[in-house]
């Protein structure tokens, strides 16, 4: 049985999809996705779960909204919480969501049973933007406004500007070398599937450097943090899609160590 809610926060309304019963799964969206991108995932899960998911704000069937900071973001993740986060839940975040979700468990420490965290909130040591200007340029091109029109037509349909990707972009970069004191205000277990080439294909400088952060910020969250498990796969960023039945198995693993716990 399924079950459609929804959640005001402020002027912003945010779906919530509840199914299923047993062990609750939330599962946070990363930036230009929405809630349909797990579905595959779930499709594959083993165990007997509660599955949430939602849409963050200007996202799939959300309102839109003209404040697209984390913190903003941050608070449609404390109001979901709020409404459907109760018994101990494991949360399951992809990407920006990973980073939100990060957050709200060092800042909530009592709530989460635990974290599974897919290609996200990797304590860089240095930008990933290394030309913001340029970014700024490309993700405002005629195309590019083109290709967001055609994602209006689509279940991933989001209505963000290009500045505002941009903006969410920069402010991650700066979060995400802050992260490992973050880390130790995280009380729940955690677990991390990550993907070796989240950049991108090693073709060119950029992604070759990039890549090579992400896995240098795993290898220091590793050495501080021995007990967080990481897996990775040799795929790109968008391992919810491509990576499914992988992920589902990680998942139901996770679930059954903490149950047993």
């Amino acid at each position: 049985m399924t079950t459609k809610t929804t959640v005001n926060n402020g002027d912003v309304t945010l779906p919530i999809t509840t199914t299923g019963k047993g062990q609750k799964l939330i599962f946070f969206n990363g930036v230009g996705s929405t809630q349909v991108i797990w579905k595959r995932v779930i499709g594959q899960l083993k165990g007997q779960y509660e599955i949430i998911t939602f849409d963050f704000r200007s996202h799939g069937n959300a309102s839109s909204s003209t404040d697209h900071s984390f913190n903003a973001f941050l608070s449609d993740t404390e109001r979901v919480m709020d409404s459907v986060g109760s018994g101990k839940p494991i949360v399951v975040a992809w990407s920006f969501g990973a980073d939100l979700a990060l957050t709200y468990a060092a800042s909530h420490p009592d709530v989460l049973a635990g974290l599974v965290i897919i290609d996200g909130a990797i304590p860089i040591s240095d930008l990933l933007v290394e030309d913001e200007v340029k970014m700024r340029r490309l993700l405002n091109s005629f195309s590019m406004k083109f290709s967001m029109l055609l994602m209006q037509l689509t279940t991933y349909r989001y209505s963000l500007s290009g500045d505002a990707i941009a903006d969410i972009t920069v402010d991650l970069d700066a979060r995400r070398q802050q992260l490992l004191d973050v880390y130790a205000k995280a009380a729940c277990p955690i677990t991390m599937i990550l993907a070796t080439k989240t950049a991108g294909e090693n073709k060119t400088e950029h992604a070759k450097r990039n890549n090579r952060l992400w896995r240098e910020g795993s290898e220091r969250l590793a050495t501080k943090y021995p007990s967080i498990p990481m897996k990775w796969l040799d795929v790109g960023h968008r391992l919810p899609l491509t990576k499914p039945s992988e992920l589902a198995r990680e998942i139901d693993d996770f679930a059954q160590h903490i149950k047993s716990v």
